[in-house]
């Protein structure tokens, strides 16, 4: 490899809240020498482009009010038509601060007070916290687990769509926790329900960077003709190229009516200029790191590959989730663990740790997420622990 992911960062130096030890001891309960498993982003250092984008412009010396040029529109453009086939033209892109506050802005700007909005689960926390904060009506379709692998349910969905005064689908792609890749033909049926029961259909594609061989991630507006007329794309760099204290995100809206809606609540909130480092830290990921994100992604690949044949050969009773994407491992371990209390308790004792999956709102209980976006060092570390503590409880 032309990059090194085997090299070990002091995270700590940075004030990283991962790997803060006042985080970790407060939240966890844990030592300065707890490895933490549990927040969505990875321990390599960042792109050199990246690296030398943000450091050339700190040198100017100049940290106000920012603007965005054509060359962020245009490095996101060609990212997006060059990775994804996705046409998108410069109107239709919107820096944001963020996904979560997004998603927050998207509520508030397309339903009323105990209107509907729908969500599959398990689900990311914050889906559910953007919902039930602005006083909206939580609507949870459970993903139908087969063979360890999640599946839609469509007859749930339309249901819900028909009874559930539902104005809005907060949709993820890939999923998260699981790294589920849908299909094209499942997002043209939920294209299709969406378009049925006039609701607007809010992908948020943040892990999409990363995907494993043979696998292939389809972004919605080429998974159906029409659905652009309702639907918005949530995009970020933040997963692939570790880019979230820059506050990177962006939407992507190709209706004008869709768009004007969302942009209005921007403005009424005040969503203005973006983190000074942002635009440069985009187009140096998107214009200049390709090489270097292809490379991580199949340093994880391999790091899932080690997770994978560890369990199964040290600890058989727990099943975990082929994933399609993402650093992400979701780990089924109701065979393993009474309950989630004692699953708290074994990473407690290895010094680890994890998302439990209660987490993430509903139909999660007895799996548990650990992040593997990790030099091979700290994970062969993590697994030994885990190995060491699971013999002294158990054998």
């Amino acid at each position: 490899m032309k990059y090194n992911f085997d090299k070990v960062l002091n995270r700590k130096e940075g004030n990283c809240r991962k790997w803060s030890n006042t985080v970790i001891k407060e939240k966890f309960g844990l030592d300065e020498n707890a490895i933490p498993m549990d927040l969505a982003d990875i321990d390599f250092e960042c792109a050199p482009a990246i690296k030398e984008a943000i450091t050339k412009r700190a040198s100017v010396g100049d940290y106000s009010y920012t603007f965005i040029g054509d060359d962020f529109y245009e490095a996101v453009i060609n990212w997006n038509k060059r990775r994804f086939d996705v046409h998108i033209e410069k109107e239709w892109i919107k820096l944001t601060f963020g996904t979560v506050s997004t998603l927050h802005y998207i509520v508030q700007a397309y339903t009323k007070e105990g209107e509907g909005v729908l969500i599959n689960t398990p689900a990311y926390d914050p889906f559910a916290e953007a919902v039930v904060n602005n006083n909206r009506k939580l609507c949870c379709s459970p993903l139908k687990l087969e063979n360890n692998r999640y599946y839609l349910d469509f007859e749930d969905m339309e249901n819900q769509m028909k009874s559930g005064n539902i104005k809005v689908f907060i949709f993820c792609s890939p999923q998260n926790p699981s790294g589920r890749i849908w299909t094209k033909e499942e997002l043209y049926q939920v294209s299709e329900l969406c378009l049925k029961y006039n609701v607007l259909l809010v992908s948020d594609e943040i892990h999409r960077d990363v995907v494993f061989k043979g696998k292939t991630f389809v972004s919605l507006w080429n998974a159906h003709p029409e659905i652009y007329k309702n639907s918005i794309l949530c995009v970020s760099p933040n997963k692939g190229f570790n880019l979230g204290g820059l506050k990177t995100s962006y939407v992507v809206i190709r209706d004008a009516k869709v768009r004007e809606t969302l942009l209005e609540r921007l403005k009424s909130n005040s969503i203005t200029s973006p983190n000074v480092f942002a635009v440069p830290a985009i187009i140096a990921a998107y214009n200049e790191s390709e090489e270097w994100l292809d490379e991580m992604t199949s340093y994880v690949e391999s790091n899932f590959e080690t997770v994978y044949d560890f369990f199964e050969k040290y600890m058989p009773k727990a099943k975990v989730m082929k994933s399609d994407s993402s650093f992400l491992a979701w780990i089924d371990v109701r065979e393993v663990f009474k309950d989630e209390e004692e699953s708290k308790e074994f990473f407690k004792n290895a010094n680890l740790t994890m998302v439990v999956g209660s987490y993430f709102v509903k139909d999660g209980e007895g799996f548990i997420r650990l992040n593997i976006g990790c030099p091979k060092e700290t994970l062969n570390e993590a697994l030994s622990r885990i190995k060491k503590t699971y013999e002294s409880m158990y054998c």
